[in-house]
């Protein structure tokens, strides 16, 4: 399962490099959807964690990581 590495909040993040949400949608970034997608844990698209590695400067490892889940097999 992919998952945020422990501690990573993306908006925080995002906050931390000068966009809040409120300029992500005012800019026509993200939309509420997006944005309440990642107040809830959910993960992001290719193109958002694109967004996030350049403004951010962090690399994709350093965002996300994969875990194997309980009773989890490789074709779940």
């Amino acid at each position: 399962m992919i998952q945020w590495r422990e501690g990573i909040n993306p908006l925080e993040l995002l906050a931390n490099s000068g966009f809040t949400t409120y300029q992500l949608r005012k800019q026509k970034i993200w939309g509420e959807a997006t944005i309440q997608k990642f107040r809830k844990g959910g993960l992001p698209t290719w193109k958002e964690l694109n967004f996030i590695c350049k403004v951010s400067a962090y690399k994709i490892e350093d965002l996300i990581v994969f875990k194997w889940g309980d009773n989890e097999t490789l074709w779940d």
